[in-house]
């Protein structure tokens, strides 16, 4: 099978770069070996415009998030399917320092603010209060990529992986049966560390990361008001028939898969500290999130196997980055354009 790029993983940047490819006109094959942990796969997909203790917009947001937002509107155009949920975040205060904070920088923050009313805060522990964050939501992750896989047809496999396998002779690279111009790396926080928690395995694993597990409940809570996000600490998405993600820890020292008994605790006192309704969990899922710079986006190429080449890093903030950084990526792979350094990995 001869393809223009052979793409390893089919996460988000996976997703979107064989999208951004397939529009420049290239030819790609997408592998995924369908791990279920994956971060891609568990992943709440959730956009907050105000992130962090800070109170800050995510890196690039102002141009990123309505190309993401055009995106995903297309693909639903395409498949027929309902992708990226638009749903303000009520953003509660921690305590009252929190509150002065946010008062001092809300005039730097007006374009992704609002003010909350009584009514927003109803069934909600809010006892200092907050405000609305705009513009946000959250992406159906596990049905983007099935309507990437849809589109993708014979252009997808299931395989596993192994950079060891890869043969390089003069001007292309080969997998298997496959024979491409490059391959492209996309493999979240498996390229980033073998399942021992070694990367020595890794062509990339000069890269410095920081990868964080995270856990996630599906809870059902009855009469709760599902017109919002609630976010404080932990998050509260709702996802329809009162049902709703609930998350999530971080835990920098431990990768298995599967959700751990201390990471659902840490989950239900997120949720018990914003609510006092009952719930009942329904689910307990958990995946490694890929970090490395502040979940920042890096491409690029290695150093020495000058066919391969790198898209990862997206950590919590994938939904938003991934779409625009892929094609930029594209016009760099197909047509020589340059790479904007900011988004350039560094050489080991």
């Amino acid at each position: 099978m001869e393809v223009d790029y052979l793409i390893i993983g089919q996460g988000l940047a996976g997703s979107a770069l064989a999208m951004a490819l397939l529009d420049q006109g290239a030819s790609v094959l997408v592998m995924d070996r369908e791990d279920s942990h994956s971060a891609s796969r568990v992943a709440a997909g959730l956009i907050t415009t105000v992130a962090g203790k800070g109170m800050n917009p995510s890196w690039r947001q102002s141009t990123y998030l309505p190309e993401a937002r055009s995106y995903y509107r297309e693909l639903e155009r395409a498949s027929g399917e309902i992708l990226f949920h638009e749903m303000d975040t009520l953003r509660l205060f921690e305590n009252e320092k929190q509150q002065c904070k946010f008062s001092d920088k809300r005039e730097l923050l007006k374009q992704w603010v609002d003010d909350a009313d009584k009514a927003d805060y109803e069934g909600w522990k809010a006892d200092c209060g907050g405000f609305l964050m705009k513009h946000g939501g959250w992406l159906d992750t596990q049905k983007y990529l099935k309507v990437i896989r849809d589109i993708l047809g014979d252009a997808y496999r299931v395989s596993d992986f192994s950079e060891q396998d890869l043969k390089f002779e003069n001007d292309a690279v080969s997998w298997q049966d496959v024979n491409a111009k490059r391959v492209i790396l996309c493999q979240g926080a498996a390229g980033l560390r073998s399942q021992n928690g070694s990367i020595d395995e890794s062509l990339f694993a000069y890269v410095n990361h920081r990868c964080s597990k995270g856990e996630i409940l599906t809870v059902s809570i009855a009469e709760a008001n599902e017109d919002k996000i609630i976010n404080r600490n932990g998050w509260m998405i709702p996802i329809g028939d009162g049902h709703w993600r609930c998350g999530a820890n971080y835990n920098w020292d431990e990768f298995s898969k599967g959700g751990t008994e201390a990471g659902r605790e840490y989950v239900e006192m997120q949720i018990q500290s914003l609510t006092d309704k009952p719930y009942e969990v329904l689910s307990h899922t958990a995946g490694v999130r890929p970090i490395i710079r502040k979940s920042q986006p890096c491409i690029g190429h290695h150093p020495e196997y000058q066919k391969v080449s790198f898209f990862n890093g997206l950590g919590s903030k994938g939904v938003i980055t991934a779409p625009s950084v892929a094609c930029h990526f594209a016009q760099h792979l197909v047509h020589g354009a340059g790479i904007d350094p900011e988004l350039l990995i560094e050489e080991g």
